[in-house]
């Protein structure tokens, strides 16, 4: 059974038009409410938090939030707390969207929760949006710091909320025979008519009529549509736009001003980093950084390709080369690809191994560093060692698919042109067998299709300096054990999404 409060919610109303939140100006009305904290650390996080949502949303000139320190200690003070009895308030006050934050302390990690509601149409208290972040809490960090990343993630949360959210624009009757919707709004738009049967009986409150063409938010042929009925509309490129200078604000933050000088210094680097990774990287870098996930997966990926650089650049000339041996194309394609481990190839796992902790202390506001965010430097280590310019960014997954994709390519291409060496041993010479050249060059134009992919891929891509893990993005795929009529237990995958 819903509460009511009806004096609270008029106290509260009357506080809120004191506060400067005007209904006439025709914006959606955002409440921002923090409810649940479990430490003082919490508590004033809770403030940042707030303020970094109040101050975004004020800013986008779309919005109009509720002072969110009133909201929340008069919702405390009547003990309206609970999730209906919030959300019959904010009908009653008349905002547009509530948002409730909760925050879990965990020592290590904070864990924040957010949902957005829906009042009204077209989502009658329903969520639009819910976001849960584990944010770590290591490292010596001031108020700006806190600050820092609670403004990080009000702005990924409003981003997001705003690219979701749809607010309905009614139809008015204008001048003559024409309509408008109040809005410089232009495109053709669902269009949708209240029914209130429909919300009696606990369903959506409207119904789609039909498409109706707006042109500078004036309707010139209504059709079947007249006053009263609505069409939806949402904020996707105020979102984007918001998201984009959520990243750039944290670059300049967390890195220095990019220099073409960093890409030369990356060249410089190239060959002595590759020749000494395999004792630098899981010292130098995996080891003191107490990043035991990388060094498990260094270790797991680069034995193959270690194998085949230590026996390619080791058995070619002990066996074949110094004892005029005839040399099959395998032994062949060992020894160059050796070469390239050796040269080039191996500055993949170096950066991996350097590039993960600096781009962890970037994310968590652990101070300027530098050498990072230079997409020149990202193209080049793209260019040079499959992978690198990805885990440059951050971003294992990619760097590790790049990494075994050219490896892979590269072994077999040069194992396509490199043909059996047969030894003549009455002639003193080699001769070479025939090679297939449509798979050769088959073989070379996908290694450097997926070589262009890659540093363009590069280059363009985002550096991954996100605060924390966003741990519930509305689906999850799960293992799930179940039984059939015939009582034999199956294993199988079930996805779950939220919408």
């Amino acid at each position: 059974m819903r509460r009511h409060l009806p004096r609270a919610a008029a106290l509260l109303l009357m506080t809120l038009l004191s506060a400067g939140a005007a209904f006439a100006e025709e914006k959606p009305l955002v409440g921002i409410a923090a409810i649940r904290t479990n430490s003082p650390r919490a508590t004033m996080l809770t403030t940042l938090l707030e303020e970094n949502m109040a101050r975004i949303i004020d800013s986008t000139d779309s919005f109009k939030p509720v002072n969110p320190a009133l909201l929340r200690e008069e919702l405390k003070r009547f003990g309206c707390t609970e999730e209906r009895c919030m959300l019959g308030f904010a009908s009653e006050a008349g905002m547009s969207l509530v948002i409730r934050a909760d925050f879990d302390d965990s020592d290590d990690f904070m864990f924040l929760s957010m949902r957005a509601y829906g009042i009204g149409v077209p989502y009658y208290s329903r969520v639009v949006y819910q976001y849960t972040a584990r944010i770590p809490m290591t490292g010596k960090l001031g108020t700006s710091g806190y600050g820092s990343i609670m403004e990080e993630h009000a702005g990924i949360f409003l981003s997001k909320l705003f690219a979701r959210y749809r607010v309905p624009l009614f139809l008015e009757q204008g001048p003559g025979a024409a309509f408008h919707v109040g809005r410089s709004v232009s495109g053709t738009f669902d269009a949708y008519r209240p029914d209130p049967e429909g919300e009696k009986r606990g369903i959506r409150g409207f119904r789609k009529i039909g498409a109706v063409r707006i042109k500078n938010g004036s309707i010139p042929a209504p059709g079947a549509t007249h006053a009263g009925d609505f069409i939806l509309t949402g904020f996707r490129e105020l979102a984007e736009s918001m998201d984009n200078h959520r990243y750039r604000m944290k670059k300049e933050i967390v890195f220095r001003k990019p220099s073409p000088v960093e890409a030369i210094y990356a060249l410089l680097i190239t060959g002595p980093a590759s020749a000494t990774m395999p004792i630098l990287a899981p010292t130098v870098g995996y080891y003191r950084a107490s990043d035991w996930q990388g060094l498990a997966l260094w270790g797991f990926n680069l034995a193959p390709y270690l194998y085949l650089e230590i026996n390619g650049l080791a058995n070619y000339w002990a066996n074949y080369y110094n004892k005029k041996k005839s040399t099959p194309r395998d032994v062949q394609a060992q020894y160059y690809f050796g070469l390239y481990m050796l040269c080039a190839g191996g500055a993949t796992l170096f950066v991996d191994s350097l590039a993960h902790s600096m781009i962890e202390k970037a994310s968590n506001y652990q101070g300027i560093q530098p050498f990072m965010g230079n997409a020149l430097t990202a193209g080049y280590l793209a260019l040079v060692s499959g992978g690198a310019g990805h885990f440059y960014r951050g971003d294992r997954l990619w760097g590790y698919l790049y990494y075994h994709a050219d490896n892979l390519l590269l072994y077999f291409t040069l194992r396509e042109f490199l043909p059996d060496r047969k030894f003549n041993p009455l002639t003193r010479t080699f001769t070479r067998a025939k090679v297939s050249k449509l798979r050769a060059y088959s073989l070379l134009s996908a290694a450097c299709a997926v070589k262009i992919a890659e540093v363009v891929h590069a280059v363009l891509m985002r550096d991954d300096i996100q605060n924390g893990d966003i741990i519930d993005e509305g689906y999850a795929v799960e293992p799930i054990i179940y039984s059939g009529e015939d009582y034999n237990v199956s294993l199988g995958l079930q996805y779950s999404y939220r919408w």
